[in-house]
């Protein structure tokens, strides 16, 4: 199992104390998709100093970049082609082999019209960037998010039948234990989705805080995940008061449910 830690490749130095595997940085503000070549060499540059292993990317849409076509909404195709190619190409130049597909706002359903027609242009989308990324290394993984981010794939069940569909392209499923709390789904939920679940965050529930914070008890999902064999990466991604002191103390509380809610699993 990898630990790894979303925050700014600036805050390498941050961590030189601690143990995390990896870090997980963002497709916009690290890749630069609609920026110079130039302009995105001389930031992996910078993260190359730091000889620390960058493998995974969040936030991959902008806000503005909407997914689905309605009456009341254009979808521009060609800068969204050209922006994930570009993210693609420079995901395997930097060794990034993960892109997490969340982007609530890019992804919501307009209100005329109905989801299942939205859930097929997004399964559209997701099918085409998996097979791009395939050619680059990378697998993209969707995210379920809470209710209150999108209107959209909010339960891991939502986000499984989606990929189910898909799965011969190349995507997969991520499981966040804090959209899973906040829209109330427990642990069994994961169960289904063994074979396709290939990334996982974890914050706490209370203030999306770091591991440990408030006492959160995250081994029923833990031991779940022990008990479909899942042994790939979980990243903390939470809302840092002070990640110089919170980092290290967050990771031992990981790690430390990791290992005890192996017991847990039947």
């Amino acid at each position: 199992m990898k630990f790894g830690i979303c925050t700014s490749f600036k805050n390498i130095p941050l961590l030189r104390d601690n143990a995390y595997d990896y870090l997980e940085e963002s497709v916009q503000r690290f890749l630069l998709p609609e920026h110079s070549q130039e302009e995105f060499e001389e930031r992996l540059h910078s993260a190359h100093q730091f000889s620390f292993p960058i493998e995974a990317a969040n936030s991959l849409l902008p806000s503005n970049m909407t997914l689905v076509e309605s009456p009341s909404q254009k979808v521009d195709r060609a800068r969204l082609e050209k922006y994930m190619r570009t993210a693609l190409q420079r995901a395997e130049q930097a060794g990034i082999r993960i892109f997490v597909f969340g982007s609530g706002p890019a992804r919501a359903c307009p209100a005329d019209i109905d989801k299942a027609a939205a859930s097929l242009q997004l399964a559209d989308h997701l099918a085409t960037w998996s097979s791009w990324a395939r050619q680059h290394g990378v697998q993209i993984v969707l995210e379920p998010l809470r209710y209150e981010e999108t209107n959209i794939f909010n339960t891991v069940a939502d986000g499984g039948a989606m990929v189910s569909g898909i799965e011969q392209s190349g995507a997969r499923l991520l499981s966040d234990l804090y959209h899973m709390a906040c829209n109330g789904e427990d642990a069994d939920s994961l169960l289904p989705y063994a074979s396709l679940l290939t990334h996982v965050h974890v914050a706490e529930k209370q203030e999306r805080a770091a591991p440990g914070r408030f006492g959160e008890d995250f081994r029923p999902y833990l031991a779940a995940l022990h008990q479909i064999s899942y042994d790939q990466r979980i990243s903390i991604e939470c809302n840092w008061t002070d990640l110089a002191t919170e980092a290290g103390p967050a990771l031992a509380t990981l790690r430390t449910q990791w290992t005890e809610s192996s017991k847990q699993a039947v």
